[in-house]
């Protein structure tokens, strides 16, 4: 199934998701040469030959003119299945690639970085399982070849493949999203790999000695450019972890939204103070579901961090996102002095907690379903948030996956409602935050059940 904005002109942005495996190149043929300019297979499967490989049976092998592709694949593939060339394709701006783990994949994504790396405005890799693709690569990689094992195999021979020296720098990229990738003894590369004073966007997911690489940053002593951090930290941290995230923090003065998912125990003060002197923020994620506790809600509900009630009142941000518990939330709010002026207010479970909520009927003393509503009554109230349009409740990420089961809530006279197809203003805010509702997932994809991608 192919989807295409029909016009008499090409729109400057042709958008192909591909759903179901075609076994023919009739809808392929529906195409132009050089028609399409962005590319999605966004099925967690393994890719067929036939469609991006480099051969002559390949069926994007005439549209060279794509301009961004969105890969996500299965980790489980067989090697000798989904061969990918990325070379093909020298108008390459923005890839995305989750899942890749065969040592073709990796041979591929080298190719690319050496052919297209300096134009790469955008750049996003999932490995899912750092070990795993690590395995993977060191075997086929001792077959092939009887030289010396690299200590860091992604960026010293995938991401750096150039020679010793002649540095490999990504010198376009402005959006940079790594998840399951470890920087161990390469982490003095990747500032330099990666441009990082030059980025506007940096997302580091359950990334081994990311807080290496911060700190490499903040003590270069100079200011980056970035409007949007996320960090997740799944893994307890030495004892000056906050102090490095908050160094960090501090070396982006420009710094828009900040999202944060971190295991306790957390320095929530020395967090708080670092938040409230950065001038330009506008919309704050703190999450505390880091891959603890409980089984029904597949982690906890975050504690109210003290302080947290200055931040909000002082920064009056225009979106929060929290995973407190609704009736904690609510009994803190309640409280400001002056009241919290954002209009988008997301309060996070789990899907998987949502998800066993709805099938099983659990009741979990933490999240009962009603609490949700108890808060958007009081939210929505005279007495309330006066400035809230959109209350969601749920787990918005992996591209609306448990979208059935949340909740998106608005304002009618002194009450509330669902959201409305109709309501084209509050559904444009609310996708303007998707990057925010979406931040700092907890599931891995691989998890997710493929019907939700259909």
């Amino acid at each position: 199934l192919w989807s295409v904005e029909d016009d008499a002109s090409v729109p400057e942005e042709l958008l192909c998701d591909y759903f179901e495996g075609i076994d023919d190149e009739r809808t392929y043929g529906e195409f132009l040469d050089d028609q399409l300019r962005s590319f999605r297979w966004n099925l967690g499967q393994c890719i067929p030959d036939i469609t991006l490989s480099s051969n002559e049976f390949s069926l994007l092998r005439k549209q060279r003119k794509i301009e961004s592709l969105i890969i996500h694949t299965d980790i489980y593939c067989d090697h000798g299945v989904g061969s990918v060339d990325l070379v093909q394709f020298p108008d390459l701006r923005s890839l995305s690639w989750k899942g890749l783990n065969k040592y073709s994949d990796f041979e591929c994504l080298k190719d690319c970085i050496r052919a297209h790396g300096n134009q790469l405005v955008s750049l996003t890799l999932d490995l899912v399982d750092w070990y795993r693709a690590k395995d993977i690569w060191t075997d086929e990689f001792r077959r092939q070849s009887d030289e010396a094992m690299p200590d860091n195999f992604l960026v010293q021979r995938i991401m750096n493949p150039k020679a010793e020296d002649e540095k490999m720098i990504l010198q376009s990229l402005k959006y940079l999203d790594l998840s399951a990738i470890s920087f161990e003894i390469a982490a003095i590369d990747m500032p330099v790999l990666f441009n990082t004073e030059s980025l506007r966007t940096l997302k580091l997911r359950k990334c081994i000695g990311s807080l290496k690489w911060l700190e490499l940053v903040s003590s270069s002593g100079k200011l980056t450019e970035l409007k949007s951090f996320e960090l997740v930290l799944t893994n307890c941290g030495p004892i000056n972890t906050m102090k490095t995230i908050c160094n960090f923090i501090e070396r982006a003065p420009k710094l828009e939204i900040l999202c944060l998912m971190l295991r306790r125990p957390i320095n929530w003060e020395s967090l708080i103070n670092t938040i409230c002197r950065c001038s330009s923020l506008t919309r704050l994620v703190m999450h505390g579901l880091a891959d603890e506790g409980n089984q029904i809600l597949g982690g906890e509900g975050m504690p109210w961090p003290s302080g947290l009630e200055r931040l909000l009142q002082d920064k009056q941000l225009a979106c929060f996102g929290s995973s407190t518990p609704p009736s904690e939330l609510a009994s803190q709010l309640q409280i400001l002095q002056a009241r919290s002026l954002c209009k988008l207010l997301h309060i996070r479970a789990t899907g998987k907690a949502m998800v066993s909520m709805y099938y099983s009927n659990i009741r979990d003393p933490s999240f009962p379903p009603l609490e949700i509503y108890k808060f958007a009554k009081w939210a929505f109230s005279a007495d309330g948030l006066p400035n809230l349009t959109v209350l969601a409740w749920g787990d918005f990420s992996h591209e609306g996956h448990y979208s059935e089961h949340n909740d998106l809530l608005c304002r009618c006279g002194t009450g509330y409602r669902r959201l409305n197809p109709s309501d084209i203003s509050l559904w444009d805010l609310v996708n303007d935050n998707m990057d925010m509702l979406a931040a700092c997932p907890f599931a891995e994809f691989t998890d997710l059940s493929i019907d939700d991608f259909m």
